[in-house]
């Protein structure tokens, strides 16, 4: 049987093995997930996002639920992704994980946009502060979509960091960015 999506999985699992390698996901946290016509490819559960393969990624349909009868569950994050996509219909592809530096800010709770990084600024514009709640659930959900409605980057407070983009990879590129924007200013501080 032929894998459906083959082309998009490849691209996901790619970007698994770069988020992995750059430290920004850790065993197996993180999500990431892309639109195809009638729905939406997500990582399953419980998977490490370096190690991945293409059973690894689940088609679900517009309502998150699954339409292939592959190994595991969809990501416990699906809801959010969900939630994101129908609240934003130009969002190609969702990517959540946890860089150490976004993440601390995450963590802190403090807004990244204070630093007024120009960077910043001109890459993802302002980072939204996705209020907290428990991973995994719909509140959760709902705040990343409110917060995100016209956002390109997002830190789920108390939890990590999220990017919306077009496509799997403008939606990298944005996480790299909203990492490197999160590392230079924590170094900044350091020189204060």
């Amino acid at each position: 049987m032929t894998s459906c999506y083959p082309q998009q999985k490849q691209q996901i699992i790619a970007i698994g093995r770069l988020l992995s390698q750059r430290g920004m996901v850790a065993a197996n946290d993180g999500n990431i997930s892309c639109r195809v016509p009638g729905g939406f490819l997500i990582t399953r559960s419980g998977v490490a996002k370096g190690r991945m393969c293409e059973a690894d990624i689940l088609l679900l349909d517009a309502a998150g639920q699954p339409l292939s009868d592959g190994p595991g569950r969809p990501s416990s994050e699906t809801a959010m992704h969900l939630a994101i996509y129908q609240s934003r219909p130009h969002t190609g592809a969702i990517i959540h994980a946890h860089p150490p530096f976004a993440t601390a800010f995450a963590l802190a709770e403090e807004d990244l946009n204070q630093a007024q990084l120009e960077e910043l600024r001109i890459q993802l514009g302002t980072v939204a502060m996705i209020p907290y709640a428990p991973a995994g659930t719909p509140q959760l959900a709902a705040n990343a979509a409110a917060a995100l409605s016209d956002k390109r980057a997002g830190l789920l407070l108390r939890h990590g960091a999220i990017t919306a983009g077009a496509d799997l990879e403008q939606a990298l590129f944005r996480i790299e960015a909203l990492e490197q924007a999160a590392k230079i200013v924590w170094l900044s501080r350091a020189l204060r």
